[in-house]
């Protein structure tokens, strides 16, 4: 997995470092994440979870940090998980008592600082960027693997700010959810398109 590591941190470092980004869609996974997702990794893309599930088993959650920044984000979400405020800039998402995604509105330079610390937590397994609205608008997934459980971290950037989201996903199915949540939310992109 280091190779699979390696790249992922010099991406994003001269994406969050030297404002640069890869030309296009970026998808790079490795045998032993697909192994636990339950995949093919010649077959393996993110993109497969981007299809929408039943209306009734997904929702778009609306997630504001009004204290921070004006505006509502959506963050698409299973129905059986909610929302909550925790601080000015963290929310947590839970199914019952149980933390499922936490998220953290902050500003680039902040978040930058941040990066360091992000890359000792884990080897990266898999990861990928996606040009939602250039130069406005770009995503980064990236699965750590803690052997016992994956952690999907998203980054969603948007001008001078990000918003991360960081998923616990312990086995196959709530991994299934989380890349799926990620691949769906877009939470800058009404932001953006109003701009227009």
């Amino acid at each position: 997995m280091s190779d699979v590591n390696s790249l992922f941190r010099d991406h994003l470092n001269n994406w969050a470092n030297l404002d640069t980004s890869p030309p296009e869609i970026v998808e790079i996974s490795h045998p032993l994440f697909c192994e636990k997702l339950g995949v093919d990794p010649k077959a393996f893309s993110f993109k497969q979870y981007a299809q929408p599930g039943e209306s009734t088993d997904w929702y778009q959650a609306p997630i504001e940090f009004p204290d921070v920044i004006e505006g509502t984000m959506y963050l698409y979400l299973p129905s059986r998980w909610t929302s909550d405020m925790k601080q000015s800039n963290v929310a947590q998402v839970y199914e019952g008592n149980r933390v499922r995604q936490t998220l953290i509105l902050a500003s680039k330079e902040d978040w930058k600082k941040t990066l360091p610390d992000f890359f000792d937590i884990g080897e990266t397994a898999a990861f990928a960027y996606y040009p939602v609205h250039l130069p406005y608008y770009d995503q980064w997934v990236a699965c750590v693997d803690m052997q016992e459980k994956i952690w999907i971290y998203t980054f969603y950037g948007a001008g001078d700010w990000i918003l991360i989201t960081k998923g616990d996903a312990g086995g196959r199915n709530t991994l299934g959810l989380q890349i799926t949540s990620s691949i769906h939310s877009s939470p800058w992109y009404s932001w953006i398109a109003n701009a227009q």
